[in-house]
């Protein structure tokens, strides 16, 4: 095998290693920012861009060196173990435990440790290229593009439907590299390069010694979640940590602590403060929030059955193994996403109790909305009552937290004719058809049901005071909370800025005049690649966030849909090298395609909005992508292979692509809603369609 055998090798290896990186580092920053969905924009358009960067820097090193780039493709594969670790390590270093960092702190966190790896992925792909030119004049960038799309996809689904399964992110990691490792050394090997091969051996011995060593990785954790972590599982749906101190467990999905024991405050309001209202409980619907005492609080109002509805096998697993969820006779648990549980309607039930955290993610946002209220009155009995909870502090209420509260009352207002606010340890939602009751003790004692601290401290601390505060703060002409209008979200953006004394307008101005700065210097064929990488991965949050409302589980699914859209850019590539010689009609055609495609999702997010099977979700990704696929061979052979435009075309894709997930996944959906992000896609495409009309006048 030739040593360009071995960089062609190396390519597709580099495609496995990196995809299956830029997913890990995906979750990784979930688990470390709580789930927000804005971090999966944020670290893409990070990637994006410094990856862009780095292909354009490659045009400026003049040397073509086997021996360099065989050292560059061994850092590329041995560094992905140190950025994940130093994620772990500084995030509680540089912040404070427990706190929720604003918008530029994120930023700049996810910016800096992501660079240098994503600079490095950047670089080596139009270098390759560079390099294997050098000594064979034959190979071309669509030639590349497709080998760096076969990685691509092998990585992704290799991720998405195996690895992620059964294995932890640094096995992931070790075992994903690997072709680019191998390859490297054995091209280092047959350079005789002797003493570099013995240092770079020694690197890989160190790599692949940590990356399988369980109590490494379990102390990159400890940071974040102390040093007596009881139960460390990477689930598909998130990440499943149990702590214990000082005799207390505390449970953490993806970040996020989800319970804690010793708090039947808890257990007892969000039980007592609903079911008390019913003269008789026969079925009860609790989603998430069965650890502890909770089953033991519904059961003294002798319920027939209660379902509880679980996402994740692995919590339940752990719970059950811990000690902390007992298995009762009445409960039957239920695997699967709550919202969409509710939605098939296969029972009837008096109660309904949610207990989620706040709807500061598009993954819980979607379990306050019209369209889920809606469905839920749909199961409950006649005078059945909705019950959920906010985080509000009684004694004040900020601007912010009122239009908050405001809109999700006004929401769920529209589905019931009675709700009333209770200003407890969290502000608790009731919501009935039925008259509804704020004296709970009272209820408590017409039922002979005893508690603990409802009975002791109720009076003092749920005064009729606070209680008529509370309710009469809503505002009832704050909007409505929906499925793809996301009021909530929007406030819950305004917020973050404005907790932390910042505007988003400075980095929308400083990221708008670099833009067009660098589309003042390039080709109108590399404008054409910026459009379609903006409205490729515009469309790629458009359906993450899309899927997130709908299903819920984006954690497990982000490695899916990326993959879908990798797998369409091969045959894409495949069918554009084969029409290359068609040039600009063919660039035309894909344009209009583009633009077809992105009016079916306006007319179905406008119109429809139904619930549609996931592999529509994963055909539409793959249709969009493979349109976007054909565009690069032939820009490249229009351009002319003799001016070297891999570098170029490369970055316009990467910069254009990193550009649209910034607008579409941080700014336009959180603050205007789906449908405007898709508008602003199709003027995007609609404009280099005129280009290209009128710079080859095409009819």
């Amino acid at each position: 095998m030739s040593l360009t055998d071995l960089i062609i090798i190396s390519v597709i290896g580099t495609g496995i290693s990196s995809i299956s990186v830029q997913l890990i580092t995906v979750r990784e920053f979930l688990s470390q920012f709580y789930g927000n969905e804005i971090t999966i924009s944020l670290v893409l358009f990070c990637w994006l861009m410094v990856s862009g960067l780095g292909s354009l820097a490659s045009k400026l090193l003049k040397r073509k060196s086997i021996t360099l780039y065989s050292i560059l493709a061994l850092i590329t594969g041995l560094f992905p173990l140190i950025q994940i670790t130093a994620i772990r390590l500084f995030r509680d270093a540089i912040f404070i435990h427990g706190e929720s960092p604003g918008f530029y702190p994120v930023f700049f966190f996810i910016l800096i440790l992501s660079a240098p790896y994503t600079f490095f992925i950047g670089f080596i792909l139009p270098y390759s290229l560079a390099v294997i030119k050098a000594t064979r004049q034959t190979f071309t960038a669509g030639k590349l593009y497709i080998l760096d799309n076969i990685g691509d996809i092998t990585g992704g689904v290799l991720f998405s439907f195996i690895l992620v399964y059964f294995l932890s992110p640094f096995k992931i990691i070790a075992l994903t590299s690997f072709l680019l490792i191998l390859i490297s050394l054995a091209l280092i090997l047959c350079l005789r390069r002797y003493f570099l091969f013995m240092g770079a051996f020694l690197s890989v011995v160190v790599f692949f010694a940590f990356a399988f060593e369980k109590r490494f990785e379990l102390s990159t954790l400890a940071n974040q979640y102390g040093l007596n972590i009881v139960s460390y599982r990477e689930s598909p749906y998130g990440r499943i940590v149990l702590t214990k101190e000082r005799g207390e467990y505390t449970f953490w999905e993806s970040g996020s602590p989800i319970f804690s024991t010793f708090n039947i405050t808890t257990a007892e309001e969000k039980v007592h403060y609903p079911l008390c209202q019913l003269d008789r409980v026969e079925d009860v619907l609790l989603v998430s929030g069965g650890m502890g005492e909770t089953f033991d609080e519904i059961l003294k109002y002798s319920p027939h059955r209660i379902d509880y509805v679980e996402l994740d096998p692995t919590l339940i697993k752990v719970a059950s193994q811990s000690g902390l969820l007992s298995p009762h006779e009445q409960v039957n648990i239920i695997l699967t996403d709550g919202r969409g549980y509710i939605a098939e309607g296969r029972r009837r039930y008096s109660a309904i109790i949610v207990d989620l955290s706040e709807p500061d993610t598009f993954q819980l946002n979607r379990f306050y909305t019209k369209e889920f209220f809606d469905r839920a009155k749909g199961v409950l009995r006649k005078d059945g009552v909705l019950s959920f909870s906010l985080i509000a502090n009684p004694n004040y209420l900020s601007e912010v937290r009122v239009k908050k509260l405001s809109s999700i009352f006004n929401t769920v207002k529209g589905y019931f004719q009675n709700v009333l606010l209770i200003p407890g340890e969290e502000v608790y939602f009731l919501a009935s058809d039925g008259e509804l009751d704020a004296d709970i003790p009272r209820r408590l004692r017409e039922r002979s049901i005893a508690t603990s601290y409802i009975q002791g401290f109720y009076y003092g601390n749920v005064t009729e005071e606070r209680i008529k505060s509370i309710n009469d703060a809503m505002n009832p002409d704050e909007f409505i909370n929906t499925d793809f209008q996301p009021r909530v979200i929007n406030i819950m953006f305004t917020e973050w800025f404005k907790k932390y004394g910042t505007s988003p307008n400075w980095f929308i101005g400083a990221l708008l005049g670099l833009l067009v700065f660098y589309l003042f210097f390039i080709r109108r064929e590399e404008y054409v690649l910026f459009s379609t990488g903006f409205a490729a991965m515009g469309v790629e949050m458009l359906i993450l966030f899309s899927f997130q409302v709908i299903y819920g589980y984006i954690y497990l699914k982000v490695g899916a849909i990326i993959t879908c859209f990798l797998l369409g850019l091969l045959p894409g590539a495949v069918l554009g090298n084969r029409w290359k010689k068609r040039g600009k009609h063919v660039l035309m055609n894909a344009e209009v395609g583009m633009l077809l495609l992105l009016a079916v999702y306006l007319i179905w997010a406008r119109f429809y909005q139904s619930r549609v099977p996931e592999l529509i979700f994963f055909l539409y990704g793959f249709s969009f992508s493979l349109l976007c696929g054909v565009q690069f061979p032939v820009a490249a052979e229009i351009i002319g292979e003799e001016k070297s435009p891999a570098a170029g075309l490369f970055a316009a894709d990467l910069v254009g692509a990193g550009a649209g997930t910034l607008a579409i996944g941080t700014l336009l959906i959180p603050l205007l809603g789906i449908q405007a992000a898709i508008i602003a896609l199709i003027l995007i495409k609609a404009a280099s369609t005129m280009l290209i009309l009128r710079a080859y006048r095409i009819r």
